[in-house]
């Protein structure tokens, strides 16, 4: 085993290049068995941008004006898409194909952002091996690129040889890549500003130059999102960056609410409480404008949670597991609304795929645990971020209902301690380590 670890040392370019082809067969493959049938929203503004020019109406039922209800950055990517493309069924292979591409690039980078967490790329290959078991291509929203865009920003704003001597520039390029990110999902600021606090902290005798490349970077991405951000203060009449807080707390905090997003479709309880799916609350959103309509349904939910408090300290306590845990989820062939109504084939299928990949996430999740334990005890300096984006980052999402999808941002902060944790079991060190850790030792 120990004669691998060093080829797999030696080889990481390799190493990086397998990992990339075995995510494009698997992503492949995978589209073969089942296609991924695109998210709605996304794909409803990337139209309007391609055909209208306009950045409005994302919802199907009701031609509602200007959005900012989702970030612009991927709808535009869309748009570029559908203007190359044109035909509907190659717009839609170009997207898979841009999500499996950035699969591959997390795959690929996993090993480099090991290097700099632990100083040693084997951590990285373990953690790319899980990788294959858990993603998978989300054309419909921004996840893979988001996932493959923060691990570029981290693997480049990183201490290195050169890091003196090419520091701006190094601090251009990440400030414009979180100024992406932050436009390709606003949360992505609760993983990129902590990391700049992390590289402030381990600067050492380099802190003058790190404190200037912060603020470049944090100059950079304030800009990307304040100039989002008077763009919806003409269009909406409101300085923010994003107006799904409050419909998004509405429909995942009522009578009829489950703790996760598929359950709450099942029931027909989410169709009911949000503008994807219901004329009334689409109807309410156009009458009173984007941004009441947002307060008015965080009011609401607010409400619901004083009056219901044991009721939503369950569906949290069963949300913050979820989170962590995914649900695994039973499509039944038949489901009851007004009418009962088959259910298709490849449904079942579906459920069947996610149900594998929440299994593999809850094993990346109980791998790295001990990882994490091993790091903190080793003194990783790492370790401490990692513990502070985990705390932070999932915290508005132990809130509303629960999707695999919320947990893929953060999802390599786990994969690097669980491949930590696989090196130290395939060295053999794992057990003596406990051992020599011992109080009666």
């Amino acid at each position: 085993m120990n004669k691998t670890l060093r080829f797999l040392r030696s080889h990481q370019s390799d190493v990086s290049l397998v990992m990339m082809f075995a995510v494009g067969v698997i992503g492949l493959s995978s589209q073969n068995q089942l296609p991924v049938m695109p998210g709605a929203e996304m794909w409803i503004l990337a139209k309007n941008l391609a055909t209208r020019g306009a950045f409005a109406n994302p919802f199907s039922a009701l031609a509602t004006g200007p959005t900012a209800v989702n970030p612009p950055l991927y709808p535009l990517i869309l748009a570029g898409l559908m203007k190359v493309f044109r035909v509907p069924g190659i717009i839609y292979v170009a997207s898979v194909l841009c999500a499996i591409i950035a699969n591959a690039f997390t795959a690929a980078l996993l090993p480099r952002a090991s290097m700099i967490f632990s100083s040693d790329s084997v951590p990285g290959v373990f953690a790319s091996l899980l990788w294959l078991g858990a993603m998978q291509s989300i054309p419909g929203w921004d996840t893979n690129l988001t996932i493959a865009g923060i691990l570029l920003f981290c693997i480049l704003t990183a201490p290195g040889p050169l890091a003196e001597r090419n520091a701006m520039t190094r601090a251009v390029l990440g400030g414009t890549i979180a100024g992406l990110l932050f436009l390709l999902n606003p949360s992505s600021i609760l993983i990129i500003v902590p990391w700049i606090g992390f590289l402030l902290l381990k600067s050492g005798r380099h802190r003058s130059t790190a404190i200037k490349q912060a603020a470049l970077v944090l100059g950079l991405l304030l800009t990307f999102g304040m100039g989002w951000a008077i763009r919806n203060y003409f269009a909406l009449g409101a300085l923010v960056t994003r107006t799904n807080l409050g419909v998004t707390l509405y429909a995942s905090n009522n009578d009829c609410a489950q703790s996760s997003l598929i359950r709450d479709e099942l029931n027909n309880c989410y169709q009911t409480h949000h503008p994807n799916a219901s004329l009334a609350e689409v109807e309410e959103l156009h009458r009173l404008g984007e941004i009441q309509y947002d307060r008015t349904r965080t009011a609401d939910a607010e409400a619901w949670v004083r009056s219901h408090g044991a009721r939503f300290a369950h569906l949290t306590l069963t949300r913050i597991k979820e989170f962590w845990f995914p649900a695994t989820e039973n499509i039944p062939a038949t489901i009851q609304f007004a009418n009962a109504f088959s259910v298709p084939h490849y449904s079942q299928i579906w459920a069947h795929q996610q149900n594998r990949i929440a299994r593999v996430m809850w094993l990346i999740t109980a791998l790295s645990l001990p990882g994490l334990i091993l790091m903190a005890r080793r003194r990783e300096a790492v370790t401490l971020y990692i513990l502070a984006v985990s705390a932070i980052y999932p915290l508005m999402y132990y809130v509303v209902v629960s999707d695999m999808r919320y947990r893929y941002p953060i999802l390599w902060l786990s994969l690097l301690p669980a491949g930590y944790f696989l090196r130290e079991i395939a060295e053999g060190r794992i057990f003596s380590f406990y051992r020599s850790s011992s109080p009666e030792q």
